[in-house]
Parts: C-alpha cells; sequence; structure tokens
C-alpha cells in the first residue's frame, strides 16, 4: 500500500537526514509516527504468513487487524512509560541492526561484532505520535472491507458538502485554538493583555469572520440568483446561522464590558459573562457539521467512517473544547497536580479534593459527548475517542507549562478506542455493547477509568507523585462511576422499559 511505503520512506528518510540537518520536536516525533503507522500493517502480513495463510496476506482478518493495532499501540506506550520495556526495546532495536553491521564488518575483513543495544531517550511526550495507529487502522479496515464496500460511493462522499463541513469544523477548532493561546498569554505575557487588540485575539476574530462567510455564502448565493436564502440554508446549519449572529452581537457587548468594567485577569477571563457568551455562541457556530451528519441518512445503519466522519468529529472537538477551556482549572490533564506537595495549600484536604473534581469535570465533558456518538454510530470509526479526548485536552496542558503530560489525554483516547473495538467482539449481550440503546454500561464504566489510569501513569514518569494509591485508585473508580451514571442517566424511557 502507497500508504505504508510512504511511511517507510518517511522513517528512513528523517532519520538518516531531517534530524541530522534539523534536530529538534518535529523530526524527533515525525519517525513515531511514521513508524506507527506501518509497524501494525507489517505485524499483521508476519502473522498471517506465520499462521499459514499466504494467500490472504493482503486481506487481513478484523480481528488479527485489531489485535496488531492493539499490540503496537500498548507497546509504543510501554516503551515510553515503562523501563523494563525500554531496556527491552533497545535490546530489540540493537539486534534488528546487527546483521546491517555485520555484514559491513565481515565485507570489511572484520571479525562479527558484538549486539549492542541501541541507546534510546525515554520522552513521554512521544506519545503525542499515538493517533497515527489510527491511519494504520483504517488502511487495513479499507482492505478487510475490499470485497463488501462499494468504494466508489464512499470516495464520492467527499463531495462539495463534505468540503464545507469540514471548513465549517475545521474554522470552529480554530476558534477554540485562538482562545487557548489567549488564556495562555493570560498566564505568560500579561504585559500584552494591556488592551484588547491582541495578536491572540485576532486568530479567535479572523477565525469567526472566515467561518461567518461560510455558514452564510449558501444565503449569499441564493440571494444572487433569486432564490429564498432561508431555504438555502444547509440541513443542520440553522443553529449555526443563529451563532454567527449571536456571537457578533456578544463580541460588541464584550468590547461595552471592558470599558465599563475594564480587562479580565486570571479566573476572571473565564467567567466573564460576555467571554461565556462567546464561548456557547462558538459551540453553536460549530454544531452545524455535526447536525447535519445526525440527520443524514447512513450508507449503513449506525456505520461511521472516515474520512467522512472527520467534520462532525472536528465539531465535537470544538464543542466539548469550549467546555474544557472554560472549567480548565478543574481539569487533571491541566498539570500534574498528584504531584505537587500538600505545602501549598492551606489544608492537606484542600489539594486532593480539588484534584478529584478535576477528574470527575472532564469525565463528564468527554463522557456526554462519546456515549451520545455512538448512541447515534454504534460502529464508530476506529480513532474517535484517541482525536476527541487528544483535541480537546492536549493543548490545554500548555496554558500552565504542563506540557510534558501532552500524551496523556491521546494516550486514554487510544486505549478507550482499543476497548471499544474489544467490546464490540466480545461475547457479552448484545445490550451491553457499544451503542446499544438499552445501555453502554461497560464502555460508560471502562473509558473514564482508562483515561485517568493514563494519566497517572504518565504522571508517575514526569516525578515523584504525593498522591496514596488510595487516592490514585479511588479517583480511577470516581471516574468509572461517573461514567456508569451518565450512561444511566441517558437511557432512553423506552430501551429502559425494555431493559
Amino acid at each position: 500500500h502507497p500508504v505504508v511505503l510512504g511511511a517507510i520512506l518517511v522513517l528512513v528518510l528523517n532519520d538518516q537526514v531531517l534530524k541530522r540537518a534539523w534536530p529538534g520536536v518535529t523530526t524527533g516525533k515525525l519517525s513515531d509516527v511514521a513508524g506507527l503507522v506501518f509497524a501494525p500493517l507489517v505485524l499483521v502480513a508476519v502473522a498471517e504468513l506465520l499462521l499459514g495463510a499466504p494467500g490472504r496476506w493482503d486481506r487481513p482478518s478484523r480481528r488479527m487487524l485489531t489485535i496488531a493495532v492493539g499490540a503496537t499501540g500498548l507497546g509504543f506506550a510501554a516503551v515510553k512509560l515503562i523501563p523494563g520495556f525500554e531496556t527491552a526495546w533497545e535490546a530489540a532495536l540493537g539486534a534488528i541492526q546487527w546483521p546491517a553491521s555485520a555484514i559491513g564488518d565481515l565485507l570489511a575483513g572484520r571479525s562479527l561484532p558484538p549486539i549492542r543495544p541501541v541507546v534510546a531517550t525515554p520522552d513521554v511526550t512521544d506519545l503525542v505520535a499515538l493517533p497515527a495507529i489510527w491511519i494504520a487502522h483504517t488502511v487495513g479496515l479499507a482492505r478487510v472491507n475490499r470485497g463488501g464496500v462499494n468504494v466508489a460511493a464512499r470516495a464520492a462522499g467527499m463531495t462539495r458538502t463534505w468540503w464545507y463541513e469540514l471548513g465549517v469544523a475545521g474554522l470552529g477548532v480554530a476558534m477554540l485554538a485562538g482562545a487557548t493561546v489567549d488564556g495562555w498569554a493570560h498566564t505568560h505575557d500579561p504585559n500584552s493583555l494591556e488592551t484588547i487588540f491582541t495578536p491572540w485575539h485576532a486568530i479567535v476574530y479572523a477565525s469567526f469572520s472566515l467561518v461567518a462567510f461560510l455558514v452564510f455564502a449558501p444565503s449569499l448565493a441564493a440571494r444572487l440568483e433569486g432564490r429564498n436564502p432561508v431555504g438555502a440554508i444547509p440541513a443542520g446549519f440553522g443553529w449555526s446561522v443563529v451563532g454567527v449572529v449571536a456571537f457578533g452581537l456578544v463580541g460588541l457587548l464584550d468590547l461595552a464590558w471592558h470599558v465599563a468594567f475594564g480587562l479580565e485577569a486570571d479566573t476572571e477571563a473565564l467567567l466573564s459573562p460576555t467571554h461565556l457568551g462567546l464561548g456557547v455562541t462558538s459551540a453553536l457556530i460549530a454544531s452545524g457539521p455535526l447536525r447535519a451528519a445526525w440527520q443524514r441518512p447512513d450508507e449503513r445503519p449506525g456505520e461511521a467512517t472516515w474520512p467522512s466522519f472527520l467534520p462532525p468529529i472536528l465539531a465535537v472537538v470544538a464543542i466539548a473544547g469550549v467546555a474544557a477551556f472554560a472549567l480548565h482549572p478543574l481539569n487533571l490533564f491541566v498539570d500534574a497536580w498528584p504531584r505537587w506537595p500538600y505545602s501549598l495549600f492551606d489544608a492537606t484536604w484542600y489539594g486532593p479534593n480539588i484534584g478529584i473534581a478535576g477528574a470527575i469535570v472532564p469525565t463528564v465533558i468527554l463522557m456526554i459527548p462519546l456515549l451520545e456518538l455512538l448512541r447515534r454510530w454504534p460502529d464508530l470509526p476506529a480513532g474517535t475517542a484517541t482525536l476527541l479526548s487528544g483535541g480537546t485536552m492536549a493543548g490545554l496542558t500548555f496554558l500552565h507549562d504542563g506540557q510534558v503530560l501532552i500524551g496523556a489525554p491521546v494516550l486514554g483516547g487510544v486505549l478507550v478506542d482499543l476497548a471499544i473495538l474489544a467490546l464490540r467482539s466480545s461475547p457479552l449481550p448484545a445490550a451491553a455493547r457499544p451503542g446499544a440503546r438499552s445501555g453502554m454500561w461497560p464502555i460508560a464504566a471502562l473509558a473514564p477509568g482508562l483515561l485517568f489510569a493514563a494519566y497517572f501513569l504518565v504522571v508517575s514518569r514526569t516525578g515523584p507523585v504525593t498522591w496514596t494509591a488510595h487516592l490514585i485508585g479511588g479517583t480511577i473508580v470516581l471516574t468509572a462511576i461517573t461514567g456508569l451514571a451518565l450512561a444511566l442517566l441517558a437511557r432512553h424511557p423506552k430501551a429502559a422499559r425494555a431493559g
């Protein structure tokens, strides 16, 4: 497959040329991304050859593909987080490179060299590359389904409508990114906030201007053609139109608020009424692609696929991200709270209690959209939870210099996606599988627990942890209970009576 060959080429080029010419974060992570793209598919090919099915190497089974993707992702995370796995990986790399060294020495007339471990520098931020395994899963799944899926019909799904929805969703994420950068400026460059006309605000308002044009473009075109502009609003985008108008009005109110009461500082910027209004209206704008996808009939009932599902999931990231940003003082993913000494607080109970609340808040923010997406599309594409968790939480780590934790929500999302794949093929009753209308209690309880197990694992690799095993274990269990409660509350009345 060209994706596999391209990933191998990128890996070789990056390791042999780019890292030496431009050492840095980008080239450091690029090899990880490339390796995670092709490694699962290579594992599938090797496994099926060893299992005696050489004629099926280009059509892997769904289960084999899931196992290969899971093994690659979990193995990569283990190497970055667990010292014993890191040592084993260094030895394995040395063994892989030994044949080339041996051939070179033999040709030069030297004796065979010993196998030398390759020194690898552990970096928990490398976990940010983990979503690349879902590229491999998408490529492999396309081959699994090649005989029974109308590939041409799916390709045709990337129409002008798809690009339109992608533009609106992408600009919604850009508005969220601008707000996050502005939040960073509040804590890192307060002198730049003496006026509302800052580069950070420019990101938000430039993105708003572009998305406003996109939202109104169909109506403007209809007006020029003599048609009804209201009837030209795309299905699902009515509230986006309302959001654009409301955002503009709230923006003017925000300017008046600053004139009357001055500029906000610290938490005031999160709780300012006009800022909250801007957040709500930006979420309305971004909701259009999600509403459109929700109303459209599926090619296969309950199934969503990449890349057609990209606009709605980006819309969800933009919406959930607004809540996550507004409530980030109560979010463990923002910083390594379990490492803070109790002496920072007035009482020893204060820090842990706020920290526990910081686990419950992001659990609610992430689980509500995930459960609703699973209810609408039981066969969500693999990688949805990774994109939701990473896209919503990873950027917040920069607000207070906690970016060493950037891989925690990404790893947690990968674990949730793997759990969803495992539950789909499990022997559990149909009513207990992801997407079942009678409730999704297994994944609802598993997902938050996995998210925060990943968080605590990453935190433990960044320094000493002051929280006890009781607090850590109890927090994980409490988030699982929270997820389960959300699933039970969200049960449809008919399904509840049937159950």
